[in-house]
């Protein structure tokens, strides 16, 4: 079973995890402490994409919107230190160097634009309670202070969950978004074992000792849901390992199953 292997990967693990696996088409689900409130790390990402085109949707804003990044809004580990195209990006520029290589100007800026309240808004109005988006990218201060992006796996499944069967705002916009999370460049994780030619809407969050991963698998043979979290450990590596393992694990089952 399932469920059995996953549970024996977790007993291995020196740390804390929460996990939810779908399988789309035979509504199938395994979960473990799905509801534990875990900080976000960059799948807070996620929810600024979905406020982003809630406000596209409603002609507030056009992906065609030209914004300046500033050099004072440059955050660490961000490609556009290192981008040779001056200063200007449109919407859309940023909607997708924050998804495909999760960077953390391209998400303040954008905080800045939707407003973190709108985006908390957007969250409430899904009916999600501890999805919450309460500092910028790389502000230690306010992490100092308490201040921590927060979700839970069963929220975040509700979230990739509406964007499969495209009940976010509309299918349009739901693809349009799941558009954007296949061209993740990331490839690491929970992507290093699966074959190469499997089509993944994902976004990963990266935190010291701590790692996520929310991912759609267009699979061969069914469409399922990979969403695991993992913390707590002694290292990065641990929780990544656990990512890949269980990842693999996970693909081999549905894919021999559904044949």
């Amino acid at each position: 079973m399932l469920m059995d292997k996953l549970l024996t990967c977790v007993e291995e693990l020196n740390g804390k995890c929460s996990f939810v696996i779908k399988n789309f088409m035979a509504k199938e689900c395994f979960s473990y402490d799905e509801n534990l409130v875990v900080p976000s790390a960059s799948l807070i990402k996620v929810p600024i994409l979905i406020e982003a085109v809630r406000q596209i949707k409603s002609g507030e804003l056009s992906p065609d919107l030209r914004l300046t990044v500033k050099p004072e809004d440059k955050a660490a580990f961000s490609v556009l230190q290192f981008l040779d195209s001056g200063n200007s990006y449109t919407l859309f520029d940023l909607l997708k160097l924050m998804i495909i290589y999760s960077d953390n100007t391209a998400a303040n800026v954008l905080i800045d634009l939707l407003g973190m309240e709108n985006v908390n808004g957007c969250m409430a109005e899904l009916g999600l309670q501890e999805t919450r988006l309460r500092r910028k990218m790389m502000d230690f201060h306010a992490r100092e202070k308490g201040f921590e992006n927060h979700t839970t796996a069963r929220e975040m499944e509700t979230i990739m969950t509406r964007l499969y069967k495209g009940e976010l705002i509309d299918r349009q916009c739901s693809d349009f978004i799941l558009d954007i999370m296949k061209g993740q460049a990331d490839e690491c994780m929970m992507r290093v074992d699966l074959p190469d030619e499997l089509v993944i809407a994902r976004k990963s969050g990266e935190l010291e000792r701590l790692n996520h991963e929310a991912a759609i698998v267009y699979g061969k043979n069914c469409d399922y849901l990979y969403l695991f979290f993992a913390w707590g450990t002694a290292t990065n590596n641990e929780t990544r390992e656990i990512i890949q393992k269980t990842s693999k694990i996970v693909h081999d089952y549905f894919e021999m199953k559904e044949k």
